[in-house]
């Protein structure tokens, strides 16, 4: 329903206030209703009483009597008897509790009653008429008499005691349950997003299954993701030996026609064997914690490295930018550069463009764009998966189709994301957006 709220926590704490405001509401209407139940029961006994006592003394009245009771006050807060007179209300008694009183009477009586009252003298009480030694008499009840008390202010007071302390053990509850149940999630999601984490089994009986569960899950994927990297770094290691020999073995060949071409194909083997290495000690670094980097500074050591091997490579930093730190080892910032920029001179063209400015508050980016042909649109998310090959021509240049997802792997592990697009002028860009660790000033 669209009226009720998204969460489980609003929705829970909802349902047990409704039910104890529900359940609390139905109480004090029973209360209530045997009250009023109680107040007519004693009112009609009361004035039965009343009203044949009298009968068996009025027709015996002597003058005097009678001319006192012409002359009372009406006003008084006591039931009063007044003869038949100018001073009876001509209104009848409409509301419910006189309908009612009236009813209940004539069955004690055997005789029907008179009500009336006077809703525009606020002393006037319900007055009702009797048959006594064959005349009309009125017995006028005060209000305090006829009007049925509502509930105490204290009872009200303890009501509202008794939902606020109910209140707070719902909210207390409902923390109980929503609580690990939240955290379970957050493990959940950060699970999904490749940063396994466990989570304390706490909760009920079955949100503590759930987390077990999680954990256990948790503890077989670091298993198979160890043997897995355990796996390709064993047989990459084993690779190099053989490699090493080979490339031995051409530099003896007498013909450098042969050798020039399988040593090419040598160079391209060894790349692979180089690009899964570092893919998998990205994941590895990724985990250690790492201290505060002056982001600008690491990029322009790198930067310098670079050009001084010949390569066209240029760099920009924005004032904002300058004095951002991230959390990352300098020695993934270097492979997420080399990675960036050797697939910038292989694939696109020169000169390569590295910026580093404020992406938004709280945040840094790292751009780094090349004059190439780009990557289309529906192609980009395809080019930052493992082993990914958007030419098929990149597979006889020794590649693997590792080195975006090298970049992707190293940030993620930040907590930064990686975007793709292509420039307006032409070439690929890549935006590589970190958190920073400072407060940062806009743009």
């Amino acid at each position: 329903m669209k009226l009720l709220p998204s969460s489980l926590a609003a929705r829970t704490f909802l349902l047990v206030v409704a039910t104890v405001a529900i359940a609390e509401f139905a109480t004090f209407s029973l209360i209530f209703q045997n009250g009023r139940a109680t107040h007519m029961h004693k009112t009609v006994q009361f004035v039965t009483g009343q009203i044949r006592l009298l009968q068996s003394v009025l027709p015996g009245l002597d003058p005097g009597a009678r001319q006192n009771l012409e002359g009372a006050d009406i006003g008084e807060q006591w039931l009063q008897l007044v003869p038949d007179g100018d001073l009876v209300p001509r209104r009848e008694a409409r509301f419910g509790f006189a309908h009612g009183l009236g009813e209940r009477l004539e069955q004690a009586l055997g005789e029907p009653v008179l009500l009336r009252h006077s809703r525009q003298n606020p002393r006037g009480g319900l007055w009702i008429g009797f048959q006594a030694g064959g005349e009309r008499w009125w017995l006028v009840l005060p209000p305090p008499r006829f009007e049925p008390q509502g509930l105490p202010r204290d009872l009200w007071q303890w009501l509202a005691a008794t939902l606020a302390v109910l209140v707070g053990l719902a909210a207390i509850f409902v923390r109980g349950i929503v609580g690990p149940l939240q955290r379970l999630g957050e493990a959940v999601a950060a699970t999904g997003g490749g940063a396994a984490r466990t989570v304390l089994p706490e909760g009920p009986k079955e949100v503590q299954t759930l987390a077990t569960q999680h954990n256990t899950m948790v503890a077989q994927l670091a298993r198979s993701d160890a043997e897995r990297r355990e796996m390709l770094a064993g047989l990459t290691h084993d690779l190099r030996a053989p490699l090493a020999r080979l490339r031995v073995r051409l530099a003896l060949l007498e013909n450098a026609d042969d050798s020039a071409g399988l040593t090419h194909d040598v160079d391209d083997m060894e790349r692979i064997v180089s690009q899964c290495l570092a893919f998998l000690r990205s994941e590895e670094d990724c985990a250690q914690p790492t201290a505060p980097l002056l982001i600008a500074d690491a990029v322009s050591d790198e930067v310098a490295r670079h050009a001084e091997l010949g390569r066209a490579v240029t760099m920009t930093v924005s004032e904002a930018a300058a004095p951002c730190q991230v959390a990352i080892a300098g020695v993934a910032l270097r492979r997420i550069l080399d990675n960036l920029i050797g697939n910038a001179l292989q694939y696109g063209a020169p000169p390569v463009e590295v910026e580093i400015l404020v992406d938004r508050p709280g945040s840094v980016c790292l751009r780094v764009r090349d004059h190439g042909p780009g990557i289309p649109a529906e192609l980009r998310e395809r080019a930052l998966e493992p082993f990914a090959q958007i030419e098929p021509a990149r597979a006889t240049r020794g590649s693997c189709g590792l080195g975006l997802a090298i970049v992707r792997t190293i940030v993620a592990s930040c907590g930064g994301q990686v975007r793709l697009s292509n420039a307006d002028e032409g070439g690929l860009i890549v935006e590589v957006v970190f958190p920073t660790t400072a407060p940062s000033v806009g743009q």
